[in-house]
């Protein structure tokens, strides 16, 4: 072979040589490694660690935030979309528990897999209003001494506060209240209502507050018994209800916080009269409700006009303010004077209902240290219906609280007064500055006793039953506030009680029905349904042609 042949094949062999290794390099390279000089690392390398590093750093990102959002109460991550609004809280209880300064734990005894989730979720929620509410549940199959402890039964809500070291006790079955009745007949449990919000705040309250008072409700004069609404309202703000016949008792129990006359059917004896009088001269509340029964009560009137009240004879109505369903003039909604502590709470377009009412005329009182406040009434337009024929119009009144401010010396001040007395003539002369010291004490004590023992009596009217009716609250619920202004005027007479009972929210079902037929029924159910359909096949015919 020549030489140039053999020059040629060698230099064909040194750049397949330098491209073998150069094409090694660059796959050392893309398969991760690093060049012959080990400095630099390789793409895939770095891409690979930082999508590592997202990835890691993206989960603890989500770790933490679910353990920062699971710290987040259930009230401000959930919202009440249920058509009770059972989650959903009256202003009565945020107002209430905003204010709360003392700290109140609720124990619920109770396997809270086993219990019903609404009332599961609404202790969540209400116990989230306020940092002073802790909840806690206690299984008692886990832990049977727990019914010992609080000496109660399992489902049952332990509310207790270790400040005033009181304990109040709410069943389950007071929050999700049960038919007995539809169990009985069918064997199965069906609920009628959920008193959540009313019966726990009632409780707090109740332990927090350190006060309970005792209603007397009067008898043998043909009284109905108190209904069950205004009951359970006067439970909620810690009255206890007892019945006293003052003709046996021989006076009005001195326990006695608030006398109740509750739809009599018969006069009182002058005799009763006068214990009524010497209770609310020793500032004593009163609260005299009418019925619709007519009968001859000069006594009960003379009782009335001492306060600067007049009962009509006859039931009273408005023609501006009646209840268009009934077509009577005589059920109606009266006003309600919104600056009355009767409308503490009630927003202005609130509206009570009454049905035959008497009514009341203002009349000058018989001494001038009364003072009488209207806060129900009809408006010009109203008219009282004299012998079921003649009607005579005009403004009358359907509510009305006088009060008065009465000064009560005590048997114990003419005591300390005597004492005082003696030992001043004991003193010795040396010590006339430390007895003029002694003395100007004193009159300070005696000025402050005075102003305690200075009363209030109060003697409230209402002339329509059906302002607490069972029938009446019950059929139009929260569409009137007739309790609420019952209970704030007997709650109105106590300084450190006021009216925060809630009512209980129905858990019936309610269906959209037509109540008149008219004009209006007949275009919703017929016209425009027809209409619609006639549209619509005249679109579909158009369209079929084309």
């Amino acid at each position: 072979m020549s030489l140039f042949s053999k020059n040629d094949k060698n230099t064909d062999k040194k750049p397949d040589r330098k491209a073998k290794k150069q094409a090694k390099e660059l796959q050392k390279l893309s398969e991760g490694g690093k060049s012959e000089g080990g400095k630099s690392m390789s793409i895939r390398s770095r891409n690979g660690l930082f999508s590592t590093t997202l990835i890691v750093l993206a989960v603890v990102i989500t770790l933490i935030f679910n353990l920062a959002v699971g710290q987040i109460p259930s009230g401000v991550m959930e919202f009440d979309l249920s058509i009770t609004k059972l989650y959903s809280f009256s202003d009565t209880s945020k107002d209430y528990l905003a204010e709360l300064d003392t700290d109140v734990q609720l124990i619920a005894v109770a396997t809270q897999d086993d219990t019903d989730t609404r009332i599961v979720k609404f202790l969540q929620k209400y116990a989230a209003l306020s940092d002073h509410v802790t909840l806690e549940w206690i299984d008692p199959v886990a832990y049977p001494s727990a019914l010992t402890t609080y000496d109660c039964d399992s489902n049952t809500l332990i509310v207790t506060c270790e400040e005033t070291d009181r304990t109040y006790q709410v069943s389950f079955d007071s929050i999700l209240v049960p038919d007995s009745y539809y169990y009985y007949y069918y064997g199965t449990t069906y609920y009628t209502s959920f008193d959540g919000e009313g019966q726990v705040l009632s409780a707090i309250d109740y332990v927090v507050s350190e006060s309970s008072y005792t209603v007397y409700c009067t008898e043998n004069h043909g009284e109905s018994d108190v209904g069950t609404n205004l009951s359970e309202l006067l439970d909620k703000n810690h009255f206890t209800a007892s019945t006293v016949s003052l003709l046996q008792t021989g006076s009005v129990p001195e326990d006695c916080d608030l006398l109740m006359i509750y739809v009599p059917t018969s006069d009182f004896s002058e005799e009763e009269i006068n214990m009524i009088y010497d209770y609310l001269d020793a500032g004593g509340k009163v609260e005299l409700i009418w019925g619709s029964t007519s009968f001859e009560h000069p006594n009960l009137d003379s009782l009335m006009a001492t306060y600067g009240m007049e009962l009509t004879t006859g039931y009273v109505g408005d023609t501006s303010r009646y209840y268009a369903a009934t077509q009577s003039y005589f059920t109606f909604f009266p006003e309600l004077t919104s600056s009355s502590d009767a409308a503490e709470g009630i927003s202005s377009d609130a509206l009570v209902l009454v049905t035959t009412s008497f009514g009341l005329n203002l009349i000058d009182p018989a001494r001038d240290t009364i003072s009488v406040d209207d806060f129900l009434g009809t408006t010009s337009s109203g008219g009282v219906m004299l012998d079921g024929e003649d009607t005579v119009s005009g403004q009358y009144y359907l509510g009305v609280t006088a009060t008065e401010e009465i000064e009560v010396e005590t048997e114990e001040e003419e005591t300390d007064t005597d004492d005082a007395d003696t030992d001043e003539d004991e003193a010795d002369t040396s010590a006339e500055a430390d007895e003029d010291a002694d003395t100007s004490a004193e009159s300070d004590e005696d000025e402050e006793e005075e102003e305690d023992n200075t009363v209030t009596a109060q003697f409230t009217v209402l002339t329509s039953e059906s302002l607490v009716n069972d029938d009446i609250t019950d059929s139009f619920g929260d569409s009137i506030v007739n309790l609420t202004v019952v209970m704030n005027t007997i709650t109105s007479g106590f300084e450190d009680v006021s009216n925060i009972s809630i009512d209980a929210k129905s858990l019936e079902t309610t269906y959209n029905t037509v109540t008149n037929a008219g004009l209006w029924s007949l275009l919703f159910l017929v016209v425009l349904p027809i209409a619609v359909l006639i549209f619509g096949f005249v679109r579909w015919f158009r369209r079929r042609k084309l």
